[in-house]
């Protein structure tokens, strides 16, 4: 079974802080769109958008759980 975002987010605050974990996920939120500018098929450029809008929705639990938002 797979982890929940809130859970994916929680982990990411106990490891790196509350300000470093929501920079790293924003971060990859905005690699993953960049990235997908440039893919060469419409399923890698889906998974792309998909992915970054993983990190976004973790990215965005973070800063709801440690008042950042």
């Amino acid at each position: 079974m797979s982890d929940t975002a809130q859970q994916i987010a929680e982990r990411a605050i106990a490891t790196h802080g509350a300000a470093a974990a929501a920079r790293l996920y924003r971060e990859s939120e905005a690699a993953h769109y960049s990235e997908a500018q440039w893919c060469d098929s419409a399923s890698d450029e889906r998974r792309k958008l998909q992915l970054a809008e993983g990190y976004g929705r973790i990215a965005a639990i973070i800063e709801q759980l440690t008042g950042k938002a």
